[in-house]
Order: structure tokens, then sequence, then C-alpha cells
């Protein structure tokens, strides 16, 4: 079954098993960025986990890294979620 990187996501039913995918994806992104650094044009990003394959296109370097900080920062919400961690945020008006 082939998939984008959101549908690949959507289909993991706890968090953890989100977290695990989001880990797969950014593992797999860092080690094909390295094969596009020599490419010029598209790059293409593939990962088969047995179950989906999730394929996507970027038309640069830079995109890759875009892409991996939004899964990292993706990444992060899911494991303050599922250690029970959440933010916060106060107005300067509250006197915090």
């Amino acid at each position: 079954m082939e998939c984008n990187v959101k549908q690949y996501i959507q289909d993991k039913h706890t968090t953890y098993e989100k977290i695990q995918a989001i880990e797969s994806l950014i593992d797999s992104m860092l080690i094909n960025s390295i094969d596009a650094i020599g490419d010029s044009g598209f790059a293409s990003y593939s990962m088969d986990d047995g179950q989906m394959k999730v394929t996507t296109e970027f038309r640069s370097l830079d995109q890759i890294s875009k892409g991996i900080l939004s899964l990292e920062k993706l990444l992060q919400m899911y494991v303050n979620r599922y250690n029970g961690h959440v933010t916060v945020l106060r107005g300067k008006l509250n006197g915090y």
C-alpha cells in the first residue's frame, strides 16, 4: 500500500505507534538527505516499513531539512502527550 507521510502517521492507532513511525521517518529522511546532497533538481524520498510504502518528492536539500524539522516538532508533541506533559501559555498581563 502506497501512501504519503500524513497517511502513514494517521494509520497508526496509538500515540506510541505514532512516535515510532515519526522516528522511522526522520531516520530514513536523514539517510536519504545524504544521497540528495550531490543530486540536482528533485530528490525523491521513500520508506517501506513492510506494511506501507511512503513516497515524497522534495525540490531541494533545504526542503528535506524543513521536513525533518517539522517531523521533529511533531514527534516532540507526541512524546509530550505520551508522557503526560503539557504546555501552559500565560499572557504578560497575568503578572507571571
